[in-house]
């Protein structure tokens, strides 16, 4: 499966919880009390795993030293700089880091995050340097991607699953002919048993390739070095 993960970089859920499993052993609690509590929180998770996922968000968001940068993605920059400024979607917009940074450029930007916090940030931000952003809570399901519209997407640590065909028709639908697609996150890695082109097969018929690069790279999520895919592909027909 092609997908882009949160576990195995600091702020992921497994993270949070190994942290908190050790405040609680440090507080004095028995691993039995440890355990329950643990369990509580996951299966809340299971049961609200969308309010589960903004509040996990929302912590890291208000955490001072949350590792990642504030500062706009290097390859949305190289890449939008080629473009006419048009119409921009930030999916997982977080606090606005690349939203700020394209409409500085000129481009109309639209923009979702799961994180209202992320959300109250990045219109900070705008406000500041006197830009207007739309920015929308919802989910991956729940943003209407909607009809041609967009001469940009970008999806830079955005979480999703590059494997789930029916959103990712929904995204190519709602690019407009000639518009950029432009991925960014972690990536596996060709594995013994799957083909390393496999990323590929998924958008050559729809997509010309302008840029591609799967290599170890730091983080712009993480600060640390990781296996990372960026892509940037413009829609067909």
């Amino acid at each position: 499966m092609v997908q882009f993960s949160r576990e195995g970089i600091p702020g992921a859920p497994a993270d949070v919880l190994k942290a908190y499993e050790t405040r609680l052993t440090a507080q004095g609690l028995t691993p039995r009390q440890v355990q329950t509590r643990l369990q509580t929180i996951r299966q809340y998770a299971t049961d609200h795993p969308q309010d589960a996922t903004r509040l996990h968000f929302n912590r890291i968001y208000t955490w001072a030293d949350a590792p990642f940068t504030r500062e706009p993605s290097a390859v949305v920059r190289k890449v939008a700089a080629t473009r006419k400024p048009g119409k921009a979607l930030d999916i997982a917009m977080g606090q606005g880091r690349n939203s700020v940074w394209l409409a500085k450029a000129g481009w109309t930007v639209t923009g979702y995050d799961v994180s209202d916090e992320a959300l109250r940030q990045a219109q900070a931000a705008a406000a500041k340097a006197g830009l207007t952003l739309e920015s929308t809570l919802a989910s991956h399901d729940d943003f209407p991607l909607g009809e041609p519209q967009w001469d940009l997407i970008v999806m830079s640590f955005a979480f999703t699953k590059l494997s789930d065909a029916a959103y990712m028709q929904r995204v190519h639908d709602s690019l407009k002919p000639g518009g950029v697609l432009l991925v960014e996150g972690f990536h596996g890695g060709p594995r013994p048993d799957a083909n390393p082109n496999e990323i590929l097969k998924v958008f050559l018929l729809h997509y010309r390739v302008l840029l591609f690069e799967d290599l170890p790279d730091i983080a712009d999520w993480g600060l640390h070095q990781a296996p990372l895919l960026r892509l940037a592909l413009e829609r067909l027909r």
